[in-house]
């Protein structure tokens, strides 16, 4: 799509006789800015959207037994809903209900709890440095 953006307005410029070096060098390097956004959003919808591939077939292994019939409605609704929640949650919310669940476990087995907010910090950094070891970037500060 941008591509096509690119071509007409070259194309127009390329009639126009009178431009300067630098009006060609700033469209050049709009040009280049736009290719270098598209490559980045390129590489980072391919994890995400392995993960939601991956999601969807864990929620079919997971209730494979209870579900009766695969519906648009049931994918839409069960399965594409949820995964809209989960990409525009805040991690954080995440964090907290994985420390509440830990928590919840050691008092269960009668283990000593660890201090509140550690078991948070610590699963957000280990979930940081495997998306950076495994995706080869580094992470945006938050």
């Amino acid at each position: 799509m941008i591509e096509e953006r690119i071509k007409i307005l070259s194309d127009y410029l390329s009639k126009q006789n009178n431009l300067t070096w630098k009006e060609r060098k700033a469209f050049n390097d709009v040009v280049e800015h736009c290719y270098q956004l598209e490559r980045n959003f390129n590489d980072k919808t391919v994890y995400l959207e392995r993960l939601a591939s991956w999601y969807i077939d864990h929620m079919f292994e997971l209730y494979q037994d209870s579900i009766d019939e695969v519906s648009y409605e049931f994918i839409r609704d069960i399965l594409l809903k949820k995964l809209i929640f989960i990409l525009k949650s805040s991690p954080e919310y995440n964090y907290l209900s994985i420390e509440n669940n830990m928590m919840a476990l050691d008092i269960r087995n009668g283990n000593k709890l660890k201090a509140y907010g550690s078991i948070r910090e610590s699963m957000r950094l280990f979930v940081r440095d495997v998306i950076v070891y495994n995706t080869n970037n580094e992470y945006e500060t938050t």
